[in-house]
């Protein structure tokens, strides 16, 4: 059974869809197999920053909607052979994503991988929120500056109060021009968590 984790932010930009990536690298690498998941529905990027831009046929959204069966939107890592990706659609409206279907999706990648990652798209809004929903735990990615902060912390906040059973929110810094400052808010943020 998969552990699902979600790397999610309040603001745009922070490196959610890098940390996704690079998250995804680093366990296949150390022999786990690992799906990435993109719930960034009309922007997606995951399929960019692994360089499977061009190999995107099918996506989150037709397999939800049953155009598409699980294996077919699957697509293996050229060069980790236990990565594999599973792009959100360029074209369609996030309100394609249904809780139903998503969890149907989650419970068929579940037997066939150690790692489920969900890159979520910014903020609280509808694909971020099924982004969470079968979460076992959350990564949350913040730049050193406030309002990246505040966001982080009502997403830790929002998190919580939808899903409670597990309260651990490791959090990710990118674009620190003072490591020292981004340390302590680091530090703050995740100490609130707690």
């Amino acid at each position: 059974m998969a552990k699902v984790l979600v790397v999610t932010s309040g603001k745009g930009g922070v490196g959610k869809t890098t940390t996704t990536a690079a998250l995804g690298a680093a366990l296949a690498q150390g022999g786990q197999n690992v799906v990435v998941v993109d719930f960034d529905v009309g922007l997606r990027n995951l399929d960019l920053v692994m360089g499977a831009e061009r190999r995107v046929v099918f996506d989150l959204i037709n397999v939800v909607q049953g155009v598409a069966k699980l294996p077919q939107a699957l697509i293996r890592d050229k060069r980790l052979e236990n990565l594999w990706l599973l792009p959100a659609s360029q074209t369609r409206d996030k309100d394609a994503l249904t809780d139903e279907g998503v969890g149907r999706v989650i419970a068929e990648l579940s037997p066939r991988f150690d790692w489920i990652l969900c890159d979520s798209p910014a903020g609280i809004e509808r694909g971020a929120t099924l982004a969470m929903r079968y979460a076992d735990e959350a990564v949350i990615v913040t730049n050193p500056e406030v309002s990246s902060v505040r966001d982080s912390d009502r997403i830790i906040g929002a998190h919580h109060r939808r899903y409670p059973r597990n309260p651990r929110y490791p959090v990710a810094r990118h674009h620190s021009r003072e490591p020292g400052r981004a340390q302590g808010l680091q530090c703050r943020l995740a100490g609130d968590a707690e």
